[in-house]
């Protein structure tokens, strides 16, 4: 018997920054599938830059993970403060 598919699925894209002031960092977004949308594309998307070392916890975290519901994460942070800091 097969198993039953959620409805939302997650899938982690990463990205490269030239600037090379974010190095210790990873960017890029999390695009969400609705298997209720048929037209084969994300329905949302959310961006992130998280520290490089926290990466490969955070990706086998959502990457490929299913739910019933969407997963929601908010966070209005400027983290260009904290990269200037560290300069």
């Amino acid at each position: 018997m097969k198993k039953k598919s959620k409805r939302f699925f997650y899938s982690v894209v990463e990205e490269f920054s030239y600037n090379e002031d974010y190095n210790a960092f990873c960017m890029g977004r999390v695009e969400i599938f609705d298997s209720h949308n048929k037209s084969g594309y994300a329905i949302g998307e959310a961006r992130f830059i998280i520290p490089a070392e926290l990466f490969p916890k955070f990706r086998e975290w959502i990457d490929f993970k299913e739910s019933d519901y969407p997963i929601m994460i908010k966070w209005d942070m400027d983290v260009t403060k904290f990269v200037e800091e560290k300069k």
